[in-house]
């Protein structure tokens, strides 16, 4: 059994994949996105957007809640060079009729390649209340407009895991790999399967009981339901 653990506000397309894939499936939320007002220091930093390189978005959420204030301040959004993450990050912008870039790889680490391939000297980063990774692999100068949360979602049904024969569990955040040890013993994490979303969560789960930690090609739904459908077959 597949468990998609993803947040309400974003798991829509990876439940409709499995349905489409004929997958058994149950979808258990371990976090959930909320809208966050950005500090003042933040607002301020968009009466000069001019300034800027490029505007980073580093999730859907990103966009969600943080596109708003930037078409605020400027009327043609496309006069800017804009930089997804990810093709959903993509996505959402070009249903909004607003075009991006995104990097080789869909990480912290491929967005700083492509800030370093452009030469870009200043960039700000729409993301979530989290200090984003980029700020500490790039040595352009980035501000931070946080726009949303992700919080631990409350009175989550563990047992509905735990009586699995098996369970092969999504995971796309350290956030939501944290909540998965919290609340298992070494020897329940012992059966679990995780399909884990990028490196750094698959070593960071290495660090814990669990014994099948399979890191996807890619955080792109697609190739993280074809980890998991090869290991349930």
């Amino acid at each position: 059994m597949i468990v998609n653990t993803r947040p309400t506000e974003i798991a829509d397309k990876t439940n409709d994949l499995l349905n489409e894939l004929k997958c058994d499936f149950i979808h258990v939320p371990f976090t959930k996105i909320e809208e966050l007002e950005p500090p003042a220091s933040a607002k301020i930093l968009l009466d000069k957007l001019s300034d800027y390189d490029a505007v980073i978005f580093t999730s859907q959420s990103a966009v969600k809640y943080g596109i708003k204030f930037v078409q605020e301040k400027c009327a043609n959004v496309n006069h800017i060079p804009i930089i997804s993450i990810g093709i959903a990050t993509q996505r959402c912008l070009n249903e909004l009729g607003i075009s991006s870039v995104v990097p080789k790889t869909y990480n912290s680490e491929g967005i700083s390649k492509l800030i370093t391939k452009k030469d870009y000297r200043k960039c700000i980063v729409f993301c979530g209340d989290k200090a984003p990774q980029l700020l500490s692999m790039t040595n352009a100068d980035i501000d931070v407009f946080p726009c949303y949360e992700s919080q631990d979602k409350k009175n989550i049904d563990f047992a509905k895991i735990k009586k699995l024969d098996e369970s092969i569990i999504l995971i796309y955040t350290h956030q939501s790999l944290e909540i998965l040890v919290k609340n298992f013993k070494p020897y329940e994490m012992e059966k679990i399967i995780l399909i884990c979303a990028s490196e750094r969560i698959r070593k960071l789960a290495s660090n814990y009981s669990f014994k099948d930690c399979v890191l996807a090609k890619s955080p792109l739904d697609n190739d993280i339901l074809n980890a998991a459908t090869k290991k349930s077959n």
